[in-house]
């Protein structure tokens, strides 16, 4: 812990003694409680070998979640995660491969497991990328058969009739396991976070462009996307050519990395969700907007609603008072206080912090959003 942070989390646990606030008795698992209010909040991790991804931990112990790994190896591993922290009731594994059928598919087994794939790999196709990728990665690439099931038929079996939040990152099957969740389903999820290559390793149809038209055609809309950015190498070295041939930080922003493949995430547009009249629609909204920090969004949204006609005035001001409630428990950090005192921090810390800190534009030393 450095210096500065354990001065922060000091003064913020004096503050915490001398004038207690309100929400220091909160938990994120009780608040979410009371916007839920008896609704059930079913979410699905297609893909989910290295375990929950940070901003789903909010979900702990709020909702229902379903992790669905083929390796056997891989379930072991999350069901004994999730003894470890008392979530085995809430957390269910399911070992399976999804797919967009159901029955026999060949599974291309790179020489590394997270690059397995359904897709074949074209190697005319993916001529212009594939000197990015380290050749022991994904060769020698073997086939093997395996049974593939659709999400909808695993949902079946669970006995659950929807799914608020689908997480999917298999290797390029994102677009055909998604579709594999069916019609009625598809009509009321409402939100999904996908993988998707920006490279030509995988065919045209699971690339971002026919993705975001089935998400669009579906009434979910693209709201932010995290960017994963790959360096070519020099002579067999990622981050050669700054450190060697450009004598600078290997992780430089003066020397652009190519864009390789994102993390899009969808949310039902909110004509949508008020056209249906549901206010339990509107709950689980809340919190599917909030697993991903989107909590101006989930206040807007309990705005429209009651002017919707869908929640009285009592209920909307109790929600919006839960979402301020929910991002100061989940979020808070003392040093991100509106106050002159942490302004003053904040502006003392700046002067050390390197100036490509914030690389949201990797082009130019610029923070976000537009210092």
């Amino acid at each position: 812990m450095s210096v500065l942070s354990f001065i922060v989390r000091a003064v913020d646990r004096l503050r915490r003694q001398l004038a207690p606030d309100r929400t220091d008795s909160l938990t994120v698992a009780s608040v979410l409680k009371d916007i839920l209010n008896g609704e059930r909040f079913v979410a699905v991790d297609v893909g989910a070998a290295n375990g929950i991804l940070p901003h789903w931990h909010l979900l702990d112990g709020a909702a229902q979640l379903y992790q669905i790994e083929p390796r056997e190896e891989a379930c072991r591993e999350l069901q004994q995660e999730n003894q470890a922290a008392g979530l085995s009731d809430s957390r269910r594994v399911i070992q399976a491969a999804v797919a967009g059928t159901e029955g026999e598919r060949i599974l291309h087994v790179s020489n590394v497991p997270t690059g397995t794939s359904l897709l074949p790999h074209d190697p005319e196709a993916s001529l212009d990328c594939v000197d990015y990728v380290d050749s022991g990665y994904l060769f020698p690439i073997t086939e093997r058969i395996i049974e593939t099931r659709r999400l909808s038929s695993i949902m079946i079996d669970a006995k659950e009739h929807r799914a608020e939040l689908v997480k999917l990152d298999i290797q390029g099957a994102e677009l055909e396991a998604l579709q594999g969740l069916g019609g009625d389903r598809l009509r009321t999820l409402l939100g999904a976070e996908l993988e998707i290559g920006m490279h030509s390793f995988y065919p045209r149809e699971a690339r971002f462009p026919a993705i975001h038209q089935f998400m669009e055609d579906r009434g979910l809309e693209l709201f932010d996307m995290r960017v994963a950015r790959v360096r070519r190498p020099w002579r067999g070295s990622h981050g050669a050519y700054e450190s060697e041939v450009f004598l600078v930080d290997e992780n430089t922003p003066t020397v652009a990395a190519r864009l390789w493949e994102i993390d899009a995430i969808y949310f039902r547009k909110k004509s949508l969700i008020l056209s249906e009249g549901d206010a339990g629609t509107v709950r689980r909204m809340v919190v599917a907007y909030a697993v991903y920090n989107f909590y101006s969004e989930a206040h807007a949204l309990i705005g429209k609603a009651e002017r919707a006609g869908i929640l009285t005035e009592g209920e909307a001001q109790k929600l919006e008072q839960s979402i301020v409630d929910l991002h100061h428990v989940a979020c808070y950090r003392p040093w991100l206080a509106d106050s002159p005192f942490w302004r003053a921090v904040r502006r003392f810390g700046a002067r050390f912090a390197p100036r490509n800190s914030p690389r949201w534009c990797q082009h130019m030393y610029q923070a976000y959003p537009n210092g």
